[in-house]
């Protein structure tokens, strides 16, 4: 109740303290700006584009994960876990290198696409959130019962049969949570539109809050676009929610079993639809990442100071983010399960996951800004920007560490509450218990938190100054002032360090078996 309790206050004194600066008289002059309506229709239509395209793609992806066993596909669900958190500036690096106008696609095929506007937007969310949303119907296929596939294959079920009358009924369950989810990452993007959207047409909500503070610091012109972007994004998050059927972990201790189904010629066509998407779309980003390992200028990357610096500034960063991310997760799961079967606060666990989620609705650059005025106040000003971004950092990568310790901690209260309760076991000795059960989804929360600070590029953007560069914003920096090849070997060095920072997580956190699955 405290850490919940922790968290509640600043969000809100932050929030208070920004709005102490907001005069509402003006807020009806914004109202009438076309300029404003412009950058919500757009906000609104690139996110439902990038929500849907993410979630028909990953519908296939998610069955063929689940029907088929072949080579590289462990590989590619650990990719999936990676592209999910992949620092943003480093996709979008891939995403030029591939896709651009000089990319490898026009190269070796001659095909332009307009990478700068709404399609470069769409690719990149895409990319970022199509994985994310097969990871979360893969939980939805978790929840079926080895005996219903069983049956399948004893009465000659076909894949489409089986989708539709076993499949269909528990992912239908878990696709408004994605979507919602994948709507407020895309409604609130910021440095894939400010490195993509090509110009003020293709602007977001995000994008016009950081230059109203950073070029303006119109703290009244940011708190009204703050609270239009927490406001829509809660309408369609309330909308989605009513509608949605109610999604329940199985409390089963059996582990799920898979029987094979009639094959067709039309499941192998998909199937392999599906995963010519996921090669197209996602891997080779990866590998041109990787390119400039080759170059003559990484090595001189590797021996500049200022690179080792920015490495330095981000381990600062991300280590304590994902400690404290993860501490807060915790905060809520022991809460939320605490309210499980118990009189009265049943309806309170759902509740509670939804408050951590919706860190998502308020932007980053707004709690950012508010807590540093919150801090001002008490005389500590711009010595305080390195924790503020710590924080912000943490909160922001809440919503990926529930996601990936929720299921875990419902299912062992759902399990074993009755056997802790008749014996009298609680607190350390509880604790010391579930700790061999959970430590694989610690692990992952760790790893997703750990990845999402190492590459912000939302605060460090607006609070960075010549000591506090982190590698994000070195790389930034790098590709403004035109040195590309340069970028490019920062990037290198990114993405090899989330790769190895994310390893380790899981072999230290999650153990050896957390590392092979």
């Amino acid at each position: 109740m405290l850490g919940v309790g922790f968290f509640l206050l600043i969000g809100v004194a932050s929030l208070a303290a920004l709005l102490r600066y907001s005069e509402l008289s003006d807020w009806f002059g914004y109202v009438s700006q076309p300029y404003l309506w412009r950058v919500v229709r757009f906000s609104l239509w690139q996110a439902l584009l990038s929500s849907g395209i993410s979630i028909l793609i990953a519908i296939p992806v998610a069955s063929c994960l689940v029907h088929r066993r072949f080579y590289g596909r462990a590989f590619l669900l650990q990719l999936f876990s990676v592209s999910m958190v992949v620092p943003t500036i480093v996709a979008i690096l891939g995403l030029v290198v591939v896709y651009g106008r000089t990319g490898w696609l026009s190269q070796l095929f001659g095909i332009q696409i307009p990478l700068y506007g709404l399609t470069g937007i769409l690719l990149a969310h895409v990319f970022f959130n199509m994985p994310l949303a097969v990871r979360l119907l893969l939980q939805g296929y978790d929840l079926i019962p080895s005996g219903q596939w069983r049956q399948a294959s004893q009465l000659g079920f076909s894949r489409i049969t089986a989708f539709r009358l076993i499949e269909w009924h528990y992912i239908k369950k878990a696709l408004p949570g994605a979507f919602v989810l994948i709507f407020m990452l895309c409604f609130s993007s910021f440095a894939v539109v400010l490195s993509l959207g090509g110009g003020p047409k293709s602007s977001t909500l995000e994008v016009a809050i950081y230059q109203a503070l950073r070029f303006d610091f119109d703290l009244n012109k940011a708190s009204f676009l703050a609270l239009m972007q927490v406001a829509i994004c809660t309408l369609f998050a309330v909308i989605v929610y009513r509608i949605a059927p109610v999604n329940r972990q199985d409390a089963s201790l059996l582990s799920i079993e898979l029987y094979v189904l009639k094959d067709s010629l039309w499941a192998k066509t998909t199937d392999s639809v599906a995963m010519l998407c996921v090669f197209f779309l996602v891997i080779p980003p990866f590998l041109a990442i990787f390119d400039p390992v080759f170059s003559t200028v990484f090595l001189q990357t590797l021996l500049s100071s200022s690179l080792w610096r920015a490495v330095i500034v981000s381990l600062q960063i991300a280590l304590p983010a994902a400690a404290v991310s993860v501490m807060l997760g915790f905060c809520f799961g022991v809460l939320a399960r605490f309210c499980m079967g118990r009189k009265y606060l049943t309806f309170l666990p759902n509740k509670i996951e939804h408050l951590g989620n919706m860190i998502l609705m308020v932007p980053g650059l707004v709690i950012a800004t508010g807590l540093f005025l919150l801090l001002r106040d008490f005389g500590w000003g711009l010595q305080s920007s390195y924790w503020i971004v710590v924080w912000v950092n943490a909160v922001m990568a809440l919503p990926f560490v529930l996601r990936a310790l929720m299921p875990s901690l419902y299912q062992q209260e759902r399990r074993f509450r009755n056997v802790y309760l008749s014996l009298g076991i609680r607190n350390w000795s509880r604790w010391s218990l579930e700790w061999a059960l959970i430590r694989k989804p610690v692990a992952q929360a760790f790893g997703y938190a750990l990845l999402l600070s190492l590459g912000d590029m939302g605060v460090i953007a607006l609070f960075g100054s010549q000591g506090l560069v982190s590698l994000p914003l070195y790389l930034f920096q790098l590709i403004g002032s035109y040195r590309l090849e340069e970028g490019a070997c920062v990037a290198v060095v990114l993405i090899t360090f989330c790769l190895v920072l994310f390893y380790m997580s899981s072999r230290l956190i999650g153990g050896a078996s957390s590392v092979k699955n």
